[in-house]
This record gives C-alpha cells, structure tokens and sequence, in this order.
C-alpha cells in the first residue's frame, strides 16, 4: 500500500529547481505526474470489491421483525394518540 513515507519521498524528491518554471496561470501543463510512478504502490483490490446485498430482502426480513415483535401496534397507538392530542390541543 502508499504509505506516508513513500509520499513523503516523492514530494521531497523535487528540488526548488524543478519548482521555479512553474507559473501560477499554467500550472497544469507544466506539472509532470507520472501515475504510473504510483501504480506498484496501490492496492487495486479495494477498486475491484463486489458486494452481494440483497436489499430488499433485508428490508423485508426487517419489516417481518417490525410486525413479529409487535412494534407495528405501537406503533399505530402512537399515531392514533397523536393525532387526538393534537386535534384536543389545536382547538
């Protein structure tokens, strides 16, 4: 992997010789960055990772667990609550 060494190394590599012909308008053009220099020091499979999620299946097992262990009643009390509170206090 690139650690913070090799980084180091590469940027205190450059002398201010080879800094002076860059000009603040041009900057692009005139900066060699060969990533082929980085190439060895990467890790591609991070790049490459392929996950299988089956989303909705987890969103139904979550849903079946919602309604198994009872919080759907909970839930519909709440609202039920909810809303004669708010109709009682909206007068």
């Amino acid at each position: 992997m690139f650690d913070l060494s090799q980084a180091q190394l590469l940027v205190t590599s450059m002398t201010s010789a080879d800094l002076s012909h860059l000009s603040a308008i041009d900057v692009p053009a005139n900066l060699h960055f060969n990533i082929a220099d980085l190439h060895p020091h990467l890790n591609m499979d991070l790049l490459a990772q392929q996950f299988k999620q089956d989303v909705m299946g987890d969103l139904g097992k979550g849903w079946n667990n919602f309604v198994k262990s009872g919080q759907i009643w909970a839930l519909i009390i709440g609202v039920v609550v909810g809303y004669l509170f708010r109709s009682i206090t909206n007068a």
